[in-house]
Protein backbone atom coordinates (compact mmCIF):
# COMPACT_ATOMS: atom_id res chain seq x y z
CA UNK A 1 0.00 0.00 0.00
CA UNK A 2 1.22 3.38 -0.72
CA UNK A 3 2.09 5.45 1.84
CA UNK A 4 -0.24 8.16 1.12
CA UNK A 5 -3.32 5.66 1.41
CA UNK A 6 -1.65 4.27 4.57
CA UNK A 7 -2.33 7.44 5.86
CA UNK A 8 -6.19 7.86 4.74
CA UNK A 9 -6.68 4.72 6.23
CA UNK A 10 -5.31 5.77 9.28
CA UNK A 11 -7.23 9.16 9.19
CA UNK A 12 -10.56 7.26 8.61
CA UNK A 13 -10.38 4.99 11.15
CA UNK A 14 -9.66 6.96 13.62
CA UNK A 15 -12.63 9.07 12.73
CA UNK A 16 -16.29 9.28 14.57
CA UNK A 17 -19.15 7.80 12.43
CA UNK A 18 -22.56 9.25 13.21
CA UNK A 19 -24.95 6.44 11.88
CA UNK A 20 -28.42 6.78 12.81
CA UNK A 21 -31.44 4.09 12.07
CA UNK A 22 -34.34 5.72 10.78
CA UNK A 23 -35.42 6.10 14.21
CA UNK A 24 -32.62 8.00 15.71
CA UNK A 25 -31.12 11.53 15.84
CA UNK A 26 -27.71 12.14 16.77
CA UNK A 27 -26.09 14.55 18.25
CA UNK A 28 -22.66 15.62 17.07
CA UNK A 29 -19.80 16.82 19.21
CA UNK A 30 -16.35 17.83 18.49
CA UNK A 31 -13.75 17.56 21.61
CA UNK A 32 -11.59 14.86 22.41
CA UNK A 33 -9.64 12.95 25.40
CA UNK A 34 -7.79 16.58 26.52
CA UNK A 35 -10.39 19.70 25.43
CA UNK A 36 -14.33 20.15 26.19
CA UNK A 37 -17.20 18.93 24.35
CA UNK A 38 -18.83 21.19 21.84
CA UNK A 39 -21.95 20.70 19.86
CA UNK A 40 -21.14 21.06 16.52
CA UNK A 41 -24.34 19.86 14.68
CA UNK A 42 -27.07 17.51 14.05
CA UNK A 43 -27.62 14.49 11.99
CA UNK A 44 -30.78 13.22 10.82
CA UNK A 45 -32.48 10.06 10.78
CA UNK A 46 -31.39 7.33 8.15
CA UNK A 47 -28.12 10.11 7.25
CA UNK A 48 -24.25 8.86 7.59
CA UNK A 49 -21.66 11.48 8.68
CA UNK A 50 -18.37 10.99 9.59
CA UNK A 51 -16.64 13.26 12.21
CA UNK A 52 -12.95 14.10 13.11
CA UNK A 53 -10.94 11.44 15.34
CA UNK A 54 -11.99 11.83 18.65
CA UNK A 55 -15.56 13.37 18.81
CA UNK A 56 -18.39 12.38 20.08
CA UNK A 57 -22.33 11.11 18.95
CA UNK A 58 -25.15 10.90 20.86
CA UNK A 59 -28.34 8.92 19.71
CA UNK A 60 -32.00 9.58 20.88
CA UNK A 61 -35.41 8.58 20.04
CA UNK A 62 -36.62 10.28 16.58
CA UNK A 63 -40.38 10.74 15.82
CA UNK A 64 -43.27 9.15 18.14
CA UNK A 65 -42.73 7.17 21.69
CA UNK A 66 -45.18 6.10 23.90
CA UNK A 67 -44.42 6.10 27.71
CA UNK A 68 -47.37 3.27 29.06
CA UNK A 69 -48.05 2.79 32.28
CA UNK A 70 -50.20 -0.37 33.31
CA UNK A 71 -49.04 -4.03 34.53
CA UNK A 72 -48.82 -4.90 31.20
CA UNK A 73 -45.38 -6.59 30.22
CA UNK A 74 -43.10 -3.73 28.81
CA UNK A 75 -44.88 -1.12 30.23
CA UNK A 76 -42.78 2.04 31.61
CA UNK A 77 -44.35 2.18 34.64
CA UNK A 78 -46.94 0.64 36.76
CA UNK A 79 -50.82 2.12 37.22
CA UNK A 80 -50.49 5.96 38.32
CA UNK A 81 -52.88 6.02 41.50
CA UNK A 82 -55.11 9.29 41.40
CA UNK A 83 -56.47 11.23 44.33
CA UNK A 84 -59.79 12.33 44.48
CA UNK A 85 -62.01 15.07 46.88
CA UNK A 86 -63.54 12.30 49.39
CA UNK A 87 -60.02 10.62 49.88
CA UNK A 88 -60.27 7.73 48.02
CA UNK A 89 -57.31 6.87 45.57
CA UNK A 90 -58.41 5.21 42.36
CA UNK A 91 -55.91 3.49 39.69
CA UNK A 92 -55.46 4.62 36.20
CA UNK A 93 -54.14 2.68 33.24
CA UNK A 94 -53.41 4.49 30.00
CA UNK A 95 -50.49 5.90 27.74
CA UNK A 96 -49.11 9.43 26.66
CA UNK A 97 -47.67 9.56 23.19
CA UNK A 98 -45.02 11.82 22.89
CA UNK A 99 -41.92 13.45 20.87
CA UNK A 100 -38.77 14.09 21.77
CA UNK A 101 -38.49 17.65 20.30
CA UNK A 102 -36.49 17.18 17.20
CA UNK A 103 -35.77 21.15 16.80
CA UNK A 104 -32.12 21.45 16.22
CA UNK A 105 -32.45 25.09 15.06
CA UNK A 106 -30.18 27.64 17.00
CA UNK A 107 -32.56 29.76 19.91
CA UNK A 108 -32.00 31.93 22.79
CA UNK A 109 -34.53 30.29 25.99
CA UNK A 110 -35.71 32.08 28.49
CA UNK A 111 -33.28 32.77 30.41
CA UNK A 112 -31.09 34.18 27.87
CA UNK A 113 -28.50 31.47 26.94
CA UNK A 114 -28.15 30.66 22.92
CA UNK A 115 -28.05 26.87 22.15
CA UNK A 116 -26.53 26.54 18.83
CA UNK A 117 -28.29 23.07 18.74
CA UNK A 118 -31.86 24.50 19.20
CA UNK A 119 -34.32 22.28 21.82
CA UNK A 120 -32.97 18.86 21.23
CA UNK A 121 -29.23 20.29 22.24
CA UNK A 122 -30.78 21.50 25.23
CA UNK A 123 -32.43 18.44 26.11
CA UNK A 124 -28.89 16.41 25.81
CA UNK A 125 -26.91 19.29 28.02
CA UNK A 126 -29.38 19.61 31.04
CA UNK A 127 -31.61 15.97 31.00
CA UNK A 128 -29.98 13.44 28.71
CA UNK A 129 -26.20 13.63 29.84
CA UNK A 130 -26.68 13.79 33.20
CA UNK A 131 -29.19 10.84 33.55
CA UNK A 132 -27.08 8.98 30.62
CA UNK A 133 -30.16 8.57 28.72
CA UNK A 134 -28.66 8.53 25.36
CA UNK A 135 -27.27 5.37 22.94
CA UNK A 136 -24.03 5.09 21.69
CA UNK A 137 -24.58 3.75 18.16
CA UNK A 138 -27.09 3.44 15.50
CA UNK A 139 -29.59 0.82 16.18
CA UNK A 140 -28.73 0.65 19.99
CA UNK A 141 -31.85 0.01 22.15
CA UNK A 142 -32.35 3.08 24.20
CA UNK A 143 -30.65 2.39 27.78
CA UNK A 144 -31.93 2.20 31.47
CA UNK A 145 -31.37 6.06 31.66
CA UNK A 146 -33.98 6.77 29.13
CA UNK A 147 -36.73 4.89 31.20
CA UNK A 148 -36.00 7.10 34.32
CA UNK A 149 -36.09 10.24 32.40
CA UNK A 150 -39.42 9.53 31.38
CA UNK A 151 -40.71 8.68 34.99
CA UNK A 152 -39.23 12.18 35.95
CA UNK A 153 -40.34 14.70 32.59
CA UNK A 154 -43.69 12.91 31.82
CA UNK A 155 -44.80 10.06 34.22
CA UNK A 156 -44.40 12.78 37.35
CA UNK A 157 -46.15 15.52 35.71
CA UNK A 158 -49.08 12.82 34.52
CA UNK A 159 -49.60 12.05 38.03
CA UNK A 160 -49.51 15.78 39.24
CA UNK A 161 -51.98 16.40 36.35
CA UNK A 162 -53.97 13.93 37.51
CA UNK A 163 -53.69 14.22 40.79
CA UNK A 164 -54.76 17.76 40.81
CA UNK A 165 -58.10 17.24 38.31
CA UNK A 166 -59.51 13.80 40.34
CA UNK A 167 -59.75 16.23 43.52
CA UNK A 168 -63.07 18.03 42.40
CA UNK A 169 -64.60 14.50 41.90
CA UNK A 170 -65.99 12.24 43.73
CA UNK A 171 -64.23 8.46 43.38
CA UNK A 172 -67.56 7.72 42.86
CA UNK A 173 -68.10 9.58 39.80
CA UNK A 174 -65.00 8.95 38.34
CA UNK A 175 -65.70 5.38 38.32
CA UNK A 176 -69.35 4.94 37.44
CA UNK A 177 -70.36 8.33 35.67
CA UNK A 178 -68.99 8.64 32.38
CA UNK A 179 -70.05 12.62 31.78
CA UNK A 180 -67.63 12.80 35.33
CA UNK A 181 -64.84 10.53 33.75
CA UNK A 182 -64.88 12.82 30.34
CA UNK A 183 -64.61 15.78 32.49
CA UNK A 184 -61.59 14.85 34.25
CA UNK A 185 -60.05 13.67 31.24
CA UNK A 186 -60.16 17.20 29.75
CA UNK A 187 -58.83 18.68 32.66
CA UNK A 188 -55.81 16.27 32.62
CA UNK A 189 -55.43 16.79 28.80
CA UNK A 190 -55.00 20.62 29.33
CA UNK A 191 -52.95 20.73 32.06
CA UNK A 192 -50.14 17.96 31.10
CA UNK A 193 -48.58 19.62 28.64
CA UNK A 194 -47.73 22.59 30.42
CA UNK A 195 -46.91 20.56 33.40
CA UNK A 196 -44.22 18.93 31.52
CA UNK A 197 -42.79 21.85 30.19
CA UNK A 198 -42.44 23.18 33.79
CA UNK A 199 -40.49 19.86 34.63
CA UNK A 200 -38.33 19.92 31.72
CA UNK A 201 -37.52 23.66 31.60
CA UNK A 202 -38.99 24.38 28.12
CA UNK A 203 -40.95 22.52 25.33
CA UNK A 204 -38.68 19.96 25.58
CA UNK A 205 -40.78 17.24 25.02
CA UNK A 206 -44.17 17.18 22.60
CA UNK A 207 -47.46 15.73 23.53
CA UNK A 208 -49.47 14.28 20.58
CA UNK A 209 -51.85 12.00 22.64
CA UNK A 210 -53.30 11.23 26.08
CA UNK A 211 -54.92 8.11 26.19
CA UNK A 212 -56.56 7.15 30.02
CA UNK A 213 -58.50 4.20 30.90
CA UNK A 214 -61.73 4.23 33.18
CA UNK A 215 -60.68 4.49 36.23
CA UNK A 216 -60.60 1.67 38.28
CA UNK A 217 -60.49 0.73 42.25
CA UNK A 218 -58.17 -0.81 44.41
CA UNK A 219 -58.53 -4.33 45.54
CA UNK A 220 -59.47 -3.58 48.69
CA UNK A 221 -62.04 -1.62 47.80
CA UNK A 222 -63.52 -3.77 45.37
CA UNK A 223 -63.72 -6.27 48.25
CA UNK A 224 -65.82 -3.98 50.16
CA UNK A 225 -68.51 -2.84 47.20
CA UNK A 226 -68.56 -6.90 46.18
CA UNK A 227 -69.65 -7.23 49.83
CA UNK A 228 -71.99 -4.58 50.69
CA UNK A 229 -73.67 -5.96 47.24
CA UNK A 230 -73.74 -9.15 48.61
CA UNK A 231 -75.37 -7.76 51.73
CA UNK A 232 -78.25 -5.67 50.32
CA UNK A 233 -78.77 -8.73 47.57
CA UNK A 234 -79.30 -11.22 50.93
CA UNK A 235 -81.10 -8.54 52.62
CA UNK A 236 -84.09 -7.85 49.40
CA UNK A 237 -83.88 -12.31 48.90
CA UNK A 238 -84.92 -11.93 52.75
CA UNK A 239 -87.80 -9.39 52.28
CA UNK A 240 -88.87 -11.22 49.13
CA UNK A 241 -89.20 -14.70 51.32
CA UNK A 242 -91.06 -13.02 54.09
CA UNK A 243 -93.80 -11.00 51.66
CA UNK A 244 -93.90 -14.46 49.65
CA UNK A 245 -94.55 -16.26 53.91
CA UNK A 246 -97.10 -13.48 54.48
CA UNK A 247 -99.10 -14.72 51.56
CA UNK A 248 -98.57 -18.40 51.13
CA UNK A 249 -101.52 -21.03 52.13
CA UNK A 250 -101.19 -21.83 55.72
CA UNK A 251 -98.92 -19.04 56.92
CA UNK A 252 -95.00 -18.81 57.73
CA UNK A 253 -94.90 -22.54 58.89
CA UNK A 254 -96.45 -23.93 55.96
CA UNK A 255 -94.20 -21.97 53.25
CA UNK A 256 -90.92 -23.15 55.31
CA UNK A 257 -92.10 -26.66 54.71
CA UNK A 258 -92.40 -25.72 51.16
CA UNK A 259 -89.31 -24.26 50.73
CA UNK A 260 -87.66 -27.73 52.53
CA UNK A 261 -89.08 -29.89 50.46
CA UNK A 262 -88.01 -27.77 47.11
CA UNK A 263 -84.24 -28.00 48.74
CA UNK A 264 -84.65 -31.62 48.84
CA UNK A 265 -86.08 -32.12 45.63
CA UNK A 266 -83.53 -30.06 44.10
CA UNK A 267 -80.54 -31.98 45.98
CA UNK A 268 -82.05 -34.61 44.37
CA UNK A 269 -82.09 -33.85 41.21
CA UNK A 270 -78.83 -32.72 40.89
CA UNK A 271 -77.79 -36.16 42.42
CA UNK A 272 -76.15 -34.73 45.54
CA UNK A 273 -78.41 -37.47 47.54
CA UNK A 274 -80.16 -40.47 47.41
CA UNK A 275 -83.76 -41.04 48.49
CA UNK A 276 -84.43 -44.46 50.19
CA UNK A 277 -88.28 -44.40 50.67
CA UNK A 278 -88.87 -46.87 53.58
CA UNK A 279 -92.61 -48.42 54.04
CA UNK A 280 -95.95 -46.57 54.95
CA UNK A 281 -96.02 -45.78 58.19
CA UNK A 282 -92.35 -44.94 59.00
CA UNK A 283 -91.75 -41.42 60.34
CA UNK A 284 -88.95 -40.70 57.93
CA UNK A 285 -87.57 -40.69 54.78
CA UNK A 286 -83.78 -40.95 54.84
CA UNK A 287 -81.23 -40.31 52.45
CA UNK A 288 -77.63 -40.37 51.97
CA UNK A 289 -74.30 -39.43 49.58
CA UNK A 290 -73.19 -41.60 47.06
Amino acid sequence: MMPGLALAALTVTGCSVADPDTSQVVLHYTGGAFSSQQFEYCTQPGIREIGGAGDFDFYYPAGQRTYVFSERPGADAPPIRVSTKNQTELIVRGAITFTLNPDCRAFTDATGREWKGGKLQKFHDTIGRQNTAYAGSGGEAMPAGWKNVLNIYVGAPAERAMDNAGIGFNWQDLYSNVDSKNAWTRAVEERLPQLIKDQAGDDLFLINNIQLDKPDVPDSLRAELENNQAAGLRQQTAQTDQQAAQSFPGGLAAYQDYQQKQAINKAIAEGRVNPLIVPQGSPVIVGGPR
